[in-house]
Protein backbone atom coordinates (compact mmCIF):
# COMPACT_ATOMS: atom_id res chain seq x y z
CA UNK A 1 0.00 0.00 0.00
CA UNK A 2 1.43 3.33 -1.01
CA UNK A 3 1.92 5.82 1.48
CA UNK A 4 -0.44 8.97 1.58
CA UNK A 5 1.45 12.35 1.48
CA UNK A 6 -0.60 15.96 2.38
CA UNK A 7 0.60 19.07 0.14
CA UNK A 8 -0.91 22.34 1.27
CA UNK A 9 0.12 25.40 -0.82
CA UNK A 10 0.15 24.82 -4.64
CA UNK A 11 3.10 27.33 -5.79
CA UNK A 12 6.41 25.53 -4.46
CA UNK A 13 3.91 22.50 -3.16
CA UNK A 14 3.99 21.48 -6.71
CA UNK A 15 7.28 20.78 -6.38
CA UNK A 16 6.85 18.36 -3.22
CA UNK A 17 3.86 16.94 -5.03
CA UNK A 18 6.29 15.37 -8.13
CA UNK A 19 8.58 14.56 -5.30
CA UNK A 20 6.09 11.98 -3.64
CA UNK A 21 4.59 11.22 -6.28
CA UNK A 22 8.24 9.74 -7.71
CA UNK A 23 8.51 8.35 -4.68
CA UNK A 24 5.55 6.06 -4.91
CA UNK A 25 3.09 8.45 -2.33
CA UNK A 26 -0.37 9.17 -2.87
CA UNK A 27 -0.93 12.86 -2.96
CA UNK A 28 -3.52 15.19 -1.66
CA UNK A 29 -3.24 18.58 -2.40
CA UNK A 30 -4.63 21.57 -0.81
CA UNK A 31 -5.29 25.45 -1.46
CA UNK A 32 -7.79 27.77 -1.43
CA UNK A 33 -7.71 29.41 -4.86
CA UNK A 34 -9.26 27.40 -7.59
CA UNK A 35 -7.44 27.88 -10.52
CA UNK A 36 -4.49 25.93 -8.48
CA UNK A 37 -6.79 23.45 -9.48
CA UNK A 38 -5.99 21.26 -5.71
CA UNK A 39 -7.84 18.04 -4.57
CA UNK A 40 -9.32 20.58 -1.75
CA UNK A 41 -9.85 24.34 -1.47
CA UNK A 42 -9.76 23.73 2.59
CA UNK A 43 -7.58 20.98 4.64
CA UNK A 44 -10.59 20.46 6.99
CA UNK A 45 -11.84 18.65 3.75
CA UNK A 46 -8.81 16.45 2.92
CA UNK A 47 -8.79 15.53 6.31
CA UNK A 48 -12.27 14.21 6.51
CA UNK A 49 -11.89 12.38 3.42
CA UNK A 50 -8.32 10.93 4.11
CA UNK A 51 -8.00 11.01 8.02
CA UNK A 52 -3.82 10.20 8.00
CA UNK A 53 -0.93 11.04 6.23
CA UNK A 54 2.48 9.82 6.14
CA UNK A 55 3.74 13.51 5.63
CA UNK A 56 2.36 17.04 5.40
CA UNK A 57 3.95 20.11 3.61
CA UNK A 58 2.99 23.61 4.87
CA UNK A 59 3.73 25.66 1.64
CA UNK A 60 1.84 28.49 2.26
CA UNK A 61 3.06 31.93 2.67
CA UNK A 62 4.50 32.59 5.74
CA UNK A 63 1.80 34.26 8.73
CA UNK A 64 0.16 30.74 8.21
CA UNK A 65 2.32 28.64 8.33
CA UNK A 66 1.93 28.13 12.25
CA UNK A 67 -2.04 27.66 12.60
CA UNK A 68 -1.66 25.49 9.44
CA UNK A 69 1.09 22.87 11.09
CA UNK A 70 -1.16 22.94 14.36
CA UNK A 71 -4.39 21.84 12.40
CA UNK A 72 -2.39 18.74 10.60
CA UNK A 73 -0.61 17.75 13.83
CA UNK A 74 -2.61 15.11 14.80
CA UNK A 75 -3.27 13.86 11.23
CA UNK A 76 0.00 13.15 10.25
CA UNK A 77 3.50 11.63 11.64
CA UNK A 78 5.46 14.14 10.40
CA UNK A 79 4.91 17.85 9.23
CA UNK A 80 7.40 19.64 6.77
CA UNK A 81 6.86 23.21 7.29
CA UNK A 82 8.59 25.53 4.61
CA UNK A 83 11.21 28.34 5.55
CA UNK A 84 11.05 30.72 7.69
CA UNK A 85 8.96 28.09 9.47
CA UNK A 86 7.17 30.55 12.49
CA UNK A 87 7.55 33.69 13.72
CA UNK A 88 10.14 33.01 16.79
CA UNK A 89 11.41 30.51 18.44
CA UNK A 90 9.48 30.35 21.16
CA UNK A 91 6.38 29.81 18.52
CA UNK A 92 8.42 26.41 17.69
CA UNK A 93 9.54 25.41 20.62
CA UNK A 94 5.76 25.43 21.74
CA UNK A 95 4.26 23.96 19.32
CA UNK A 96 6.82 20.84 19.24
CA UNK A 97 6.02 20.73 23.08
CA UNK A 98 2.41 20.44 22.96
CA UNK A 99 2.11 17.99 19.87
CA UNK A 100 5.12 15.40 21.43
CA UNK A 101 3.67 12.81 19.19
CA UNK A 102 4.50 14.53 15.88
CA UNK A 103 7.62 15.05 14.25
CA UNK A 104 8.09 18.58 12.91
CA UNK A 105 10.27 19.78 10.96
CA UNK A 106 11.73 23.29 9.05
CA UNK A 107 12.82 22.52 5.21
CA UNK A 108 16.18 22.80 5.32
CA UNK A 109 16.69 20.80 1.69
CA UNK A 110 20.41 22.10 1.47
CA UNK A 111 21.27 19.97 3.94
CA UNK A 112 20.43 16.57 2.32
CA UNK A 113 22.26 18.14 -1.11
CA UNK A 114 24.24 14.69 -2.40
CA UNK A 115 27.82 16.73 -1.73
CA UNK A 116 27.49 17.68 1.14
CA UNK A 117 30.36 15.39 3.07
CA UNK A 118 32.87 17.18 0.37
CA UNK A 119 31.70 20.90 0.97
CA UNK A 120 32.35 20.31 4.91
CA UNK A 121 35.52 18.68 4.02
CA UNK A 122 36.58 21.65 1.92
CA UNK A 123 35.48 23.90 4.53
CA UNK A 124 37.33 22.26 7.08
CA UNK A 125 40.48 23.18 5.29
CA UNK A 126 39.83 26.56 4.88
CA UNK A 127 40.23 29.89 6.24
CA UNK A 128 37.36 31.91 4.99
CA UNK A 129 34.07 30.32 4.20
CA UNK A 130 31.71 33.18 2.22
CA UNK A 131 28.03 31.63 1.18
CA UNK A 132 25.93 34.04 -1.10
CA UNK A 133 23.17 34.35 -2.13
CA UNK A 134 23.06 37.87 -4.41
CA UNK A 135 20.38 38.45 -6.74
CA UNK A 136 19.82 40.95 -8.93
CA UNK A 137 15.92 41.65 -9.27
CA UNK A 138 14.32 39.31 -7.25
CA UNK A 139 12.48 40.68 -4.72
CA UNK A 140 9.60 38.34 -4.23
CA UNK A 141 6.15 39.86 -5.76
CA UNK A 142 7.06 43.10 -3.88
CA UNK A 143 3.88 45.41 -2.40
CA UNK A 144 2.36 41.39 -1.38
CA UNK A 145 2.44 40.02 2.22
CA UNK A 146 6.43 38.54 1.17
CA UNK A 147 7.54 42.74 1.64
CA UNK A 148 4.46 43.33 4.82
CA UNK A 149 6.94 42.46 7.83
CA UNK A 150 3.81 41.53 9.76
CA UNK A 151 2.55 38.92 7.31
CA UNK A 152 6.44 37.34 6.18
CA UNK A 153 8.28 38.53 9.76
CA UNK A 154 10.84 40.32 7.78
CA UNK A 155 12.71 39.98 4.04
CA UNK A 156 15.26 38.31 2.61
CA UNK A 157 16.50 37.36 6.26
CA UNK A 158 13.73 35.01 6.01
CA UNK A 159 13.38 34.18 2.38
CA UNK A 160 17.02 33.48 1.85
CA UNK A 161 18.91 33.30 4.63
CA UNK A 162 17.37 30.20 6.32
CA UNK A 163 19.23 28.18 3.63
CA UNK A 164 22.58 29.91 3.96
CA UNK A 165 22.42 29.09 7.42
CA UNK A 166 21.39 25.49 7.29
CA UNK A 167 24.15 24.61 4.75
CA UNK A 168 26.57 26.88 7.66
CA UNK A 169 25.68 24.46 10.02
CA UNK A 170 25.83 21.29 7.59
CA UNK A 171 29.47 22.09 7.13
CA UNK A 172 30.75 23.30 10.69
CA UNK A 173 30.97 20.93 13.30
CA UNK A 174 31.23 23.95 15.71
CA UNK A 175 28.25 25.39 14.92
CA UNK A 176 26.49 25.83 18.32
CA UNK A 177 29.32 27.13 19.68
CA UNK A 178 30.21 30.19 17.02
CA UNK A 179 29.98 33.63 17.96
CA UNK A 180 28.48 35.93 15.97
CA UNK A 181 31.06 38.30 14.71
CA UNK A 182 28.81 40.65 12.62
CA UNK A 183 25.49 41.22 11.21
CA UNK A 184 23.15 43.42 9.14
CA UNK A 185 19.74 43.19 8.07
CA UNK A 186 18.65 46.81 5.95
CA UNK A 187 16.09 47.79 3.70
CA UNK A 188 17.11 49.76 0.84
CA UNK A 189 14.76 49.65 -1.46
CA UNK A 190 11.32 51.45 -1.42
CA UNK A 191 7.96 50.56 -3.11
CA UNK A 192 8.48 52.82 -5.59
CA UNK A 193 11.67 52.47 -6.49
CA UNK A 194 10.78 48.72 -7.74
CA UNK A 195 9.17 49.05 -11.57
CA UNK A 196 9.63 44.82 -12.04
CA UNK A 197 10.88 41.93 -10.81
CA UNK A 198 12.29 38.66 -12.50
CA UNK A 199 10.18 36.85 -9.22
CA UNK A 200 6.17 38.02 -9.13
CA UNK A 201 5.00 41.00 -10.01
CA UNK A 202 4.70 43.99 -7.93
CA UNK A 203 1.75 45.69 -6.63
CA UNK A 204 2.59 49.42 -6.36
CA UNK A 205 -0.33 50.26 -3.86
CA UNK A 206 0.69 47.27 -1.67
CA UNK A 207 3.32 47.41 1.61
CA UNK A 208 7.05 47.00 1.40
CA UNK A 209 8.67 47.55 4.90
CA UNK A 210 10.75 44.51 4.90
CA UNK A 211 14.61 43.81 4.70
CA UNK A 212 16.08 43.28 1.39
CA UNK A 213 19.44 42.43 2.26
CA UNK A 214 21.39 40.90 5.19
CA UNK A 215 24.77 39.62 6.39
CA UNK A 216 25.83 37.21 9.48
CA UNK A 217 29.18 36.17 10.07
CA UNK A 218 30.78 33.87 12.51
CA UNK A 219 34.24 34.08 13.80
CA UNK A 220 36.67 35.36 11.55
CA UNK A 221 36.12 32.78 9.11
CA UNK A 222 32.35 32.53 8.08
CA UNK A 223 30.52 35.14 6.24
CA UNK A 224 27.12 34.69 4.96
CA UNK A 225 25.36 37.06 2.54
CA UNK A 226 21.87 37.14 1.35
CA UNK A 227 20.28 39.77 -0.94
CA UNK A 228 17.40 40.42 -3.36
CA UNK A 229 18.31 43.37 -5.16
CA UNK A 230 21.81 43.84 -5.14
CA UNK A 231 23.56 46.51 -7.95
CA UNK A 232 26.73 43.96 -8.10
CA UNK A 233 26.61 40.49 -9.95
CA UNK A 234 24.48 38.15 -8.93
CA UNK A 235 26.49 35.50 -6.92
CA UNK A 236 24.90 32.50 -5.41
CA UNK A 237 27.62 30.12 -4.30
CA UNK A 238 30.34 29.06 -1.82
CA UNK A 239 33.85 30.49 -2.04
CA UNK A 240 35.90 28.40 0.34
CA UNK A 241 39.26 30.79 0.76
CA UNK A 242 42.44 28.30 1.71
CA UNK A 243 45.69 29.27 3.71
CA UNK A 244 47.52 30.08 0.57
CA UNK A 245 44.84 32.32 -0.76
CA UNK A 246 43.31 29.66 -3.20
CA UNK A 247 39.80 29.86 -3.75
CA UNK A 248 37.64 26.79 -4.49
CA UNK A 249 33.96 28.13 -5.21
CA UNK A 250 30.61 26.01 -5.73
CA UNK A 251 28.14 27.50 -7.71
CA UNK A 252 25.02 27.11 -5.70
CA UNK A 253 22.42 27.38 -8.18
CA UNK A 254 18.75 26.46 -7.43
CA UNK A 255 18.61 23.51 -4.59
CA UNK A 256 18.39 20.20 -6.70
CA UNK A 257 14.81 17.98 -6.30
CA UNK A 258 17.41 15.11 -5.41
CA UNK A 259 18.23 16.89 -2.05
CA UNK A 260 14.51 17.38 -1.48
CA UNK A 261 14.07 13.72 -2.02
CA UNK A 262 16.91 12.74 0.36
CA UNK A 263 15.90 15.34 3.15
CA UNK A 264 12.04 13.59 2.94
CA UNK A 265 13.36 9.77 2.49
CA UNK A 266 15.49 10.78 5.68
CA UNK A 267 12.59 11.74 7.84
CA UNK A 268 10.47 9.07 7.18
CA UNK A 269 13.24 6.70 7.81
CA UNK A 270 14.00 7.95 11.03
CA UNK A 271 10.40 9.05 12.14
CA UNK A 272 11.12 7.33 15.48
CA UNK A 273 14.86 8.21 15.84
CA UNK A 274 14.15 10.48 18.54
CA UNK A 275 18.28 11.32 18.57
CA UNK A 276 17.27 12.71 14.80
CA UNK A 277 14.29 14.65 15.51
CA UNK A 278 16.42 16.37 18.65
CA UNK A 279 18.88 17.48 16.01
CA UNK A 280 16.74 18.77 14.09
CA UNK A 281 14.85 20.63 16.54
CA UNK A 282 18.04 22.13 18.25
CA UNK A 283 19.05 23.39 14.31
CA UNK A 284 15.34 24.42 13.51
CA UNK A 285 15.38 26.75 16.91
CA UNK A 286 18.74 28.35 16.38
CA UNK A 287 17.79 29.09 12.64
CA UNK A 288 14.71 30.87 14.27
CA UNK A 289 16.23 32.46 16.93
CA UNK A 290 18.83 33.78 14.87
CA UNK A 291 16.76 35.57 11.93
CA UNK A 292 14.87 36.97 14.63
CA UNK A 293 17.36 38.63 15.81
CA UNK A 294 18.39 40.87 12.80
Amino acid sequence: MSKRSLVIGMGIGNLYKDVLTKLGHEVVTVDMDPAKRADFIDIASAIRKHSWFETAHVCTPNFTHKDIAEQVASSAKIVFIEKPGFKSGEEWSDVIRKRPFTRFMMVKNNMWRSNIADLKELASKSKTVKIRWIRKNCIPSPGSWFTTKDLAFGGVSRDLMPHLLSLYVAMNPDWKHENVSGQTAMQCWELKDIESTDYGTVNPTGTYNVDDMCVINFGNKWRLAANWRSMDEEDSSIAFVMPDNKIERFDLGWCPEEAYHNMIVDAIANVDNSDFWLQQYAVDTWIHERIEKL
